[in-house]
């Protein structure tokens, strides 16, 4: 127990201690049962057992509730901290009118009773409502703050959870009160717990001539690049073909509801951005919220070979962007397509490499294995992700041009489709092209200074004498026998 409950605890014992003495000195008072003397005795020692039974609900709450609030990370609903008062209350009323009055307390229960039966009767819906209230407040199922679908279909957001009702805040900042009894008599939807994190889903119609897998992978990638979201492993399935067009349903995982809307909305922007990016059509995007089980390990195969021609990803890539039209046409037809499924691993660290690849569709991620020694001696490896790329990004460049190992394990997230370039290809365009060096180096150094990581670790392996495209130039040369 802590210093200030402990302080308080035995403050509390103390007055009780004290006010016990005073009760006694107060029954001297009078020397017999009637007389102004007799009524302030009784006045006096009514006073005190009040005083202690204040006291004593204080003791009650330091030693006992509040404890075990803290123990079990779990607040006491602040309705049975009322009935808890009132009982002490109670029982020390009692007391005064029978040890201190001598009055029968047959009488009083009976009165009580009666009493109570006509006021329970009277205020029938009212007592179901205060023991919906306790239900919900003991049981934490709800808070405030929480997102709530009702039956109808109405999200609102709890405001304030009252003795009888419950306070709703709806989206177009409008309040609802609905009775207890109803939030625990009917089905009732909490979009906040156990995990505030949940699906929704947009879906989007494409013409009918769009080639399905290839729509996917794009609407995949578009989805697992948006910013904010919980998870970066969407789902994307192919749901229907309508009269205008094959209707696409798109899961994403969002952090929060209070946050949907915005992620619908950067959702929406990203996966419109992608699909205009690869020429595909939009005819219709819809969206809602989902509340059903996602199985995001679906399993995803290709079933068609249309993909994002070489010339456009290279284009995308950034790679030869210094270079004319005719020299990127001539490179893309040495780049070679390759289909990658979701899960399958494109290179591993350590491995040798004289291949790099673009991203044409999808999302790869890359892991670097990093080894710690523990205070027990062992030695403790773990593989961290460290980037996600995507449509336009390219990997595996360091190895290619310097003859490096490869620096991190690389692994498909989605069906990804991509682009090889060899070693060889490189070569034979350093010889038909005499700046091709540099310029293909000056695209390298600028996309790598994008990432501050990567720019770091990219600089330790140039001369500090050297600028860094004539330091990356003379070393790729040097490996490639120019």
């Amino acid at each position: 127990m802590e210093k200030k409950p402990l302080r308080l605890l035995v403050i509390g014992i103390v007055s009780i201690v004290i006010l016990c003495v005073l009760y006694g000195v107060a029954s001297r008072i009078s020397l017999d049962d009637k007389g102004d003397m007799y009524d302030y005795e009784c006045l006096a020692k009514s006073f005190i057992v009040v005083l202690m039974s204040i006291i004593a609900i204080r003791i009650l709450f330091v030693a006992i509730i509040n404890p075990s609030e803290i123990r079990h990370k779990k607040k006491m609903p602040g309705i049975l901290k009322y009935v808890v008062g009132a009982l002490v209350l109670s029982v020390a009323a009692v007391y005064i009118v029978t040890a201190i009055y001598s009055k029968s307390a047959m009488a009083i229960f009976t009165t009580l009773g009666a009493s109570g039966i006509g006021i329970a009767f009277i205020a029938q819906d009212t007592l179901k409502e205060l023991i919906a209230g306790i239900i919900i407040s003991y049981q934490n199922d709800f808070r405030v703050g929480d997102w709530i679908k009702l039956p109808d279909g109405t999200i609102a957001q709890i405001l304030k959870l009252k003795l009888t009702c419950i306070d709703l805040g709806l989206l177009n900042d409008t309040r609802l009160y609905i009775s207890n009894t109803k939030l625990t008599g009917n089905a009732i939807v909490n979009l906040s717990q156990p995990n505030p994190s949940h699906f929704n889903r947009i879906d989007v119609i494409l013409e009918h001539d769009v080639p399905v897998e290839q729509a996917r992978r794009i609407l995949y990638t578009a989805t697992a690049n948006t910013p904010g979201l919980a998870s970066k492993e969407p789902l994307v399935v192919a749901d229907a073909v309508l009269q205008n067009g094959i209707l696409f349903a798109v899961f994403f995982k969002i952090p929060s509801f209070d946050v949907g809307a915005e992620m619908k909305h950067r959702v929406i922007s990203s996966v419109v951005q992608h699909l205009h990016k690869h020429g595909l059509k939009v005819c219709e995007i819809s969206g809602q919220i989902n509340i059903n089980h996602i199985d995001t390990n679906a399993i995803r195969k290709f079933d068609d070979t249309k993909a994002t021609d070489a010339i456009t990803a290279l284009k995308y890539s950034g790679l030869l962007k210094n270079c004319n039209q005719e020299i990127q046409t001539n490179f893309a037809k040495g780049m070679e397509r390759l289909f990658v499924q979701a899960e399958e691993v494109i290179f591993k660290q350590g491995d040798a490499g004289d291949t790099m690849f673009i991203v044409a569709e999808g999302v790869v991620s890359v892991s670097l294995k990093v080894s710690a020694t523990e205070k027990n001696g062992e030695t403790k490896t773990s593989s961290n992700v460290v980037a996600i790329l995507s449509d336009g990004d390219y990997f595996g460049e360091m190895a290619l041009l310097r003859g490096e190992k490869r620096n991190a394990t690389v692994i498909a997230k989605s069906d990804v489709v991509l682009y090889k370039i060899r070693r060889e290809t490189i070569k034979e365009f350093m010889n038909s092209y005499t700046d091709f060096a540099e310029k293909l180096s000056a695209a390298i150094i600028e996309r790598s200074a994008e990432n501050e990581e990567k720019k770091t670790e990219f600089m330790k392996t140039l001369s500090k004498k050297e600028d860094p495209i004539s330091g990356f130039v003379n070393a790729f040369k040097s490996f490639l026998g120019r």
